[in-house]
């Protein structure tokens, strides 16, 4: 195991200064499950992409291609990747540092997670665009000497349809100027990478800038990302919850008053949580919502709510509201953003 560590850390740092001069790879033809948006001459802001194999819809930026196939010992995986890498796709969770792509990995893959400073997403205490509930516990996200993600792996309490328990989500964020070090247990002296030993206790550190490109790009992917269940499909969101107060980018104070209406469904014992983040997603309250009516039922139900919070130094954030999912099965999460403004008073 230690030498495949090793092997690793050294084959890294090799490929994340990539040579000018080397001639680029041809990429090979790519299969996609299906594409909803035929090619126009004019481009797009983006494509939706469906994998009804493995239940999950999406949109692809307009700079990204889409690659689904396998990877070693037959792992599936569909790759959202900028076609300047300087590979062409399959991509797991060991690529040039320079790489921006997504790996949607169903079954997982089993190969040693990468070295460098991680938190759990609860530990981090930030969070990412989500459609669907992932657990904090399990997800990690790995990061820079400067406190900037560079990656995250993103775990289910439960799996989507056909995934198996190991599946997962890998999130690759292009980072420029990278370097790693290597630092000896105890001692902290420095050591050539190529002795390093991370799993006897040697630290390692990865510096460099994270590409704001790719983080906003990659970030809009998994902001359109949800699964559904087989033969199910999903009514848009202005179907199942309508928010009237309050409007959308209203400058809010607390206690801020919540009113609106919902599906039935869209609740589990007449009742419904939201929460109130801030631009990086950090929770600042929570809440559940109470049906105002008989909750079961297909029809709307009006819903009030008030909600106290302490106004954080960001300008923006967003009131998320969740569909009420006893089950905890990511085809059956809904969720619905308000964005709005905190008061500089």
């Amino acid at each position: 195991m230690r030498s495949f560590i090793l092997a690793f850390i050294a084959f890294f740092l090799m490929i994340a200064c990539k040579d000018q001069n080397a001639e680029k790879r041809t990429e090979r033809e790519i299969p996609q499950d299906s594409i909803s948006v035929e090619p126009e001459e004019e481009p797009q802001a983006s494509q939706d992409y469906v994998s009804e194999k493995w239940h999950f819809s999406l949109q692809v930026p307009a700079a990204y291609k889409v690659y689904s196939g396998e990877l070693p010992a037959k792992a599936p995986v569909v790759n959202i990747y900028h076609p300047q890498n300087d590979k062409a796709p399959p991509y797991a969770i060991h690529e040039n540092a320079a790489a921006s792509y997504i790996a949607i990995l169903p079954n997982g893959f089993g190969v040693d997670a990468p070295s460098g400073k991680r938190k759990s997403l609860k530990e981090w205490g930030k969070g990412l665009p989500l459609q669907f509930e992932i657990n904090p516990n399990e997800t990690m996200v790995y990061l820079l000497e400067n406190g900037r993600p560079w990656a995250f792996s993103l775990r289910f309490y439960s799996p989507p349809p056909r995934w198996d328990e190991y599946g997962s989500i890998f999130v690759h964020y292009a980072v420029n100027e990278f370097k790693g070090e290597c630092f000896a247990e105890g001692s902290g002296e420095k050591k050539a990478m190529e002795d390093c030993d991370p799993l006897g206790g040697d630290r390692v550190e990865y510096s460099g800038e994270v590409s704001s490109e790719s983080m906003e790009a990659l970030n809009s992917v998994l902001e359109s990302l949800n699964f559904s269940a087989e033969n199910s499909p999903k009514k848009v969101i202005s179907e199942l919850i309508r928010v009237e107060q309050p409007k959308p980018n209203q400058v809010i104070t607390s206690p801020l008053k919540i009113k609106g209406k919902a599906r039935g469904y869209w609740f589990f014992e007449a009742e419904a949580p939201y929460k109130l983040v801030d631009e990086e997603h950090r929770t600042l309250a929570t809440g559940s919502m109470q049906a105002q009516g008989e909750w079961m039922t297909e029809d709307f139900v009006p819903f009030e709510a008030e909600i106290s919070f302490e106004a954080p130094d960001a300008n923006h954030g967003f009131l998320v509201f969740s569909r009420s999912n006893a089950s905890g099965k990511p085809e059956h999460d809904r969720v619905y953003r308000v964005p709005v403004r905190f008061s500089s008073n």
